[in-house]
């Protein structure tokens, strides 16, 4: 089963927002995380469920590389709705849930 991946609009703007700033500090370096965004929606369409759901019933799969996480949620019609890409250090008040 294939799931499909969405990005929410609060997920576009941090994933934009990361990729300014590390484009900002090397060339080439933001398009390096994108690359890492797309192989981690590349999982989440063969099998979110590898990620265990949090104490909030969320789930996140880590980023390679870079100090993200997507914070994601299974919807029941084979859709993985990602609500946000946070870094790891940023508060948790931030984090869906």
């Amino acid at each position: 089963m294939s799931y499909q991946v969405l990005f929410e609009p609060p997920a576009q703007l941090d994933i934009a927002e990361a990729f300014t700033w590390y484009e900002d500090k090397s060339y080439g370096l933001g398009g390096d995380f994108l690359r890492v965004i797309a192989a981690a929606s590349e999982q989440l369409q063969r099998n979110p469920h590898l990620h265990p759901p949090t104490q909030s019933g969320f789930r996140r799969v880590l980023l390679r590389r870079f100090p993200y996480a997507l914070h994601f949620q299974v919807l029941d019609n084979a859709v993985v709705s990602v609500l946000a890409c946070l870094h790891h250090r940023r508060s948790p008040s931030r984090w869906p849930g």
